[in-house]
């Protein structure tokens, strides 16, 4: 092993870059008052304590929003797949509160995707905490939390290193 050779290995690493879909603040995972998430059930990542705003696209991707408008599930060129989870037990909301925007299965970073009534859904569901979760973490060898604190939709939130 010569000297350089720790700088080729850095080359060589694929990491995607997420950028957060809300604004708010980040949290951890384990902050979210739901077991799946806080114990990383589905998968790792982070969350974020929303502020007005809206759901907008992490990256340039394929993207698949529930019928219920509460989450997006989203694949990178990569083949990283992840999901967006707004709060907690939304889905029983039927699409209350949340308004779709995109019309296509595809999306490019920064797109807003879904509109969000904070007050309504603050009042109607137990949490609005949204985890923001990296599921084929067979892909993953690291996840590095970038975002701390206040955060606006669009900041680097996550670098991802896939294996």
């Amino acid at each position: 092993m010569g000297l350089f050779d720790i700088f080729k290995k850095s080359k060589n690493e694929k990491v995607v870059e997420i950028y957060s879909p809300l604004n708010g603040t980040v949290i951890t995972l384990e902050e979210v008052p739901d077991e799946a998430f806080a114990q990383k059930m589905i998968g790792d990542g982070c969350a974020i304590e929303p502020s007005e705003g809206g759901i907008f696209a992490p990256v340039d991707a394929q993207i698949d929003i529930f019928d219920t408008n509460h989450a997006v599930s989203i694949e990178t060129k990569e083949g990283l797949e992840m999901i967006v989870h707004f709060g907690v037990d939304t889905v029983k909301l039927n699409g209350k509160g949340l308004k779709r925007l995109a019309i296509s299965d595809t999306a490019k970073k920064g797109e807003k995707l879904i509109e969000y009534d904070l007050a309504y859904l603050k009042e109607n569901a137990p949490s609005v905490k949204t985890p923001i979760i990296i599921t084929s973490m067979d892909m993953v060898e690291k996840i590095e939390v970038l975002g701390k604190g206040q955060i606006k939709a669009g900041d680097l939130l996550m670098k991802i290193y896939l294996k």
